[in-house]
């Protein structure tokens, strides 16, 4: 790949911990502290956290005074919308979060942060793709356009790109699904983008999502052609229980 045709910085970008979890709801203040706690414990520098089901009035406070006193910054996406699994969010730990430049953020289903190094600047994005089905075409077609928009503004601008989130797509599981059903996918792939946990996994991706019948592949990180790939977390865990209960039918990786 020659960075000088895509216009890529060539700078090696900072090394970044990401991780990606489907959180399935944090309005309760329990599972807030519970997800905070692994966080703080944990080695992300970056989590992306989908699901969240916030609503303005209470996104704008969770872990607010938590900030100063644990050396991290959250933030969010809520959608005004009455649609019940809406919400995303992105904690930051120090230093990182003194490196954000712009925040922007799309209906509850995109929110993405862009940071400014010394020689090299980085648009993070988490991302939350409704499940397949009629209903959620529009929304669909208008996170694809919002994204491309953003990417073109990185590419243009000279940014690094890391998108994570649950994509609700999986490529074998749902192989007899329409063309269409993989649209997010195919975009990413002719731009270039590195699906890092296939990548990464010798024995192929690792599955994300368990449910009664079966499990799926539906959580991804992708990043920009040029970012340095060590810098991305790959394995996929199980997220500590809350009160001997599963935290959230979705591994963390």
């Amino acid at each position: 790949m020659d960075n000088k045709i895509h216009n890529f910085s060539p700078h090696p970008s900072p090394l970044i911990k990401f991780g990606q979890i489907n959180v399935n709801s944090l309005c309760s203040p329990v599972r807030q502290q519970h997800l905070l706690n692994f966080f703080l414990h944990s080695s992300f520098g970056a989590l992306s956290l989908n699901d969240t089901c916030f609503f303005p009035s209470n996104a704008k406070f969770i872990f607010n005074i938590k900030h100063s006193q644990h050396h991290f910054r959250s933030y969010w996406a809520y959608s005004t919308s009455s649609r019940p699994h809406d919400g995303v969010g992105i904690l930051l730990r120090n230093p990182l979060h003194k490196h954000v430049q712009t925040i922007d953020s799309w209906n509850g289903r995109l929110l993405k942060l862009d940071l400014f190094f010394h020689q090299t600047k980085i648009s993070i994005i988490s991302l939350y793709y409704p499940p397949s089905g009629s209903v959620h075409q529009s929304i669909c077609n208008d996170l694809i356009a919002k994204l491309l928009s953003w990417l073109d503004h990185a590419r243009i601008n000279n940014y690094f790109v890391v998108i994570l989130g649950d994509f609700n797509i999986d490529e074998v599981a749902h192989s007899n699904y329409s063309s269409n059903h993989f649209k997010l996918l195919r975009l990413l792939s002719s731009r270039f983008f590195t699906d890092h946990q296939a990548h990464s996994s010798i024995d192929g991706p690792d599955l994300t999502f368990y449910y009664a019948n079966g499990s799926s592949r539906l959580d991804y990180i992708w990043s920009s052609p040029g970012f340095s790939a060590p810098g991305l977390f790959s394995q996929v865990v199980a997220c500590p229980s809350l009160l001997d209960r599963p935290f959230t039918d979705h591994n963390l990786f």
